[in-house]
């Protein structure tokens, strides 16, 4: 179930949530979890969506809000609103999406490191490190060694293009 498709369940919603619910003080998730509940018979929705889903979606949010230095732990699975938190929560009182929490250098760092974890098993970036070494090579897009219609055919691909997009870009600054 897509959490987006509920006004009271997207990601800014949630966001916004975790931080009022820790505006008055410490808040665990199960504190987040029943006053959405409340917001949801208020506004006479219920969605069918598993307080598993939700609990998961508001954790990574949490998450997301620490990172940004919005909420702090405070013990026992609490997390208190900061100084910060409370400017923001003032200055958008509609809803807290990323592009709000990419102002925070510590949000942006999280970003970054988040999206350098590679797990071993997934061939994917190594099959794209391979194209763009390619194109670099001077090899064409019909060189790509894997089978049509797999996952490392088509992130050899995209390598590749993306060599070629970095190098027409070069190219178009000079000019």
């Amino acid at each position: 179930m897509d959490l987006s498709e509920y006004p009271l369940l997207n990601r800014p919603a949630l966001m916004l949530l975790a931080l009022k619910a820790a505006k008055e003080a410490p808040a665990t998730l199960d504190d987040c979890i029943a006053r959405l509940r409340v917001d949801l018979g208020r506004a006479r929705e219920n969605p069918p969506v598993s307080i598993a889903e939700i609990a998961a979606a508001l954790d990574a949010v949490r998450n997301e809000l620490v990172a940004a230095a919005l909420l702090i732990p405070a013990g026992e699975g609490r997390l208190a609103l900061t100084g910060r938190g409370r400017d923001v929560l003032r200055e958008h009182p509609m809803g807290i999406d990323e592009t709000v929490l990419m102002r925070f250098p510590e949000y942006r760092a999280f970003i970054r490191e988040f999206a350098c974890r590679r797990t071993p098993d997934d061939p994917r970036p190594v099959r794209y490190d391979q194209g763009y070494a390619a194109y670099q090579a001077g090899l064409g897009l019909a060189d790509n060694p894997f089978a049509p219609d797999t996952i490392d055919h088509l992130a050899w691909e995209n390598g590749w293009s993306e060599a070629r997009d970095a190098a027409t870009e070069l190219q178009r600054r000079r000019r």
